[in-house]
């Protein structure tokens, strides 16, 4: 198997056999064909061991051949098939595992490959809402005015309500050259609402985001005091950034603004080249480093983005009932001693917080703004015989300090949020910048 999918979407080296195992049995409750087909699914011996006797596959048989002779109309076996492993997924009560079916899985594997076509910005189901996480510059989406945080309510006239992610971003994504109709939903910026946030690994709605999972939409969860307009956008092929960087300065000191996108493969390595730039050719006092609505994207990746700036020691732990505990630690090579500010919201997800998270632990650098997503958990990719995948949560990971930051994120040393009614003014990156100057010091 190839790296990419052995470590997409922060895969650990974890096993989902034992998912398997638990639920060949379920797995077999279809028509004689499709039970062989599912049976396919599973590995070699899986059903001899899977602890299951004979005589519960026996009793789904009944069951089925009951349905068969009574149902009222004919089955979609297909249809029954994904519908059974969604089933034994969900039971898992866990949003982050999820099996693919061939068609997703073709779809996430474009999404994962840098390039898609659709309107340029990262979603996830967050409290029940498809919630947009991020737009990426010059794209459809951004240069129509959408923003994080906005609930899609419909696509193309249809409700999100009662659907997937998976099913909202396939209506979402298209060829080159169509057109989508999105009618979203904006908190007003004097909403006292809690911010919805969210995490990735984008497209198109374009790009689900690294939590994609099948729990589905209840626009019933809509918070008050928002406003809904609609959108129609002209889908492109869009090439996934990585990084950008801008010169700033601070008092008399420059300073190197990096945004920082995705943990996509070789992410790293040009983060490292626009570090390397801003500070042996530009000679800048410091960096801000904007992981603002980065959602996530590949473990090795994180990995090697905090070895950018920790000369030594471990960067994040996993560990699994399935998966022993890994240590992940620094590979070297680090820029060390140039000041570091690192800016995070409520959509830094996952990667993101585990570079956060260790930066903060060796009090390398000093992080401003929200508190953080609160995304602790690994997923690994597994192939699967028919064509699709099966995303499953194998691990939590610790901070260097062993904090476990699940479902409560990292909070920042300087609390500074972007006020969106201030369009002429980034609150975040001004608070850096004071910090940079002297203006203000951290607590």
């Amino acid at each position: 198997m190839s790296r990419r999918l052995k470590t997409v979407l922060l895969a650990a080296a974890g096993v989902i056999l034992a998912v398997l195992l638990v639920g060949g049995g379920f797995l077999l409750g279809m028509n004689p064909d499709l039970a062989g087909n599912m049976r396919n699914l599973l590995p070699d011996g899986c059903a001899a061991s899977s602890g299951v006797s004979p005589d519960n596959y026996q009793l789904q048989q009944e069951v089925l051949q009951k349905l068969e002779s009574t149902f009222y109309k004919a089955v979609d076996s297909e249809t029954l098939e994904s519908d059974a492993i969604d089933g034994m997924v969900a039971g898992l009560d866990d949003p982050y595992t999820v099996y693919f079916d061939p068609d997703e899985y073709a779809s996430f594997l474009e999404d994962t490959g840098g390039v898609y076509s659709g309107v340029g910005m990262t979603v996830e189901l967050k409290d029940q809402l498809v919630t947009i996480i991020s737009t990426f510059k010059d794209t459809p989406a951004e240069l129509a005015g959408i923003k994080s945080g906005d609930i899609i309510l419909s696509v193309d006239g249809v409700s999100t309500e009662g659907q997937n992610l998976d099913e909202v971003v396939g209506r979402i994504k298209g060829p080159e050259g169509t057109t989508v109709k999105l009618e979203l939903y904006r908190l007003t910026a004097t909403s006292t609402s809690t911010t919805v946030a969210g995490t990735t690994n984008g497209g198109a709605v374009d790009r689900t985001t690294e939590t994609t999972g099948k729990p589905t939409a209840d626009i019933s969860h809509l918070p008050p005091g928002g406003a809904t307009t609609e959108y129609t956008l002209t889908r492109k092929t869009i090439a996934i950034p990585v990084t950008e960087r801008e010169t700033l300065e601070a008092g008399i000191k420059k300073v190197a603004l990096i945004s920082f996108f995705t943990f996509s493969d070789g992410s790293a390595d040009a983060l490292r080249a626009e570090v390397k730039k801003a500070v042996e050719v530009d000679h800048v006092a410091a960096i801000i480093l904007d992981l603002r609505s980065n959602g996530g994207g590949l473990l090795d990746e994180a990995i090697d983005v905090a070895s950018i700036f920790i000369s030594n020691g471990t960067i994040v732990s996993t560990e699994g009932l399935h998966s022993p505990e890994q240590v992940y630690k620094a590979s070297g090579d680090a820029y060390a001693q140039i000041p570091l500010y690192v800016l995070t919201d409520a959509y830094t997800a996952s990667a993101s917080e585990i570079v956060s998270g260790a930066l903060q632990d060796y009090s390398r650098a000093i992080l401003v703004g929200e508190t953080t997503f609160g995304k602790g958990l690994v997923q690994s990719i597994e192939p699967l015989t028919n064509g699709g995948a099966i995303k499953v949560t194998t691990a939590v990971y610790l901070t260097p300090k062993g904090r476990d930051i699940n479902k409560t994120g990292i909070a920042p040393d300087v609390v500074a949020p972007d006020d969106p009614v201030t369009t002429s003014v980034d609150e975040a990156i001004q608070a850096a910048l004071d910090l940079v100057s002297g203006k203000t010091t951290a607590p």
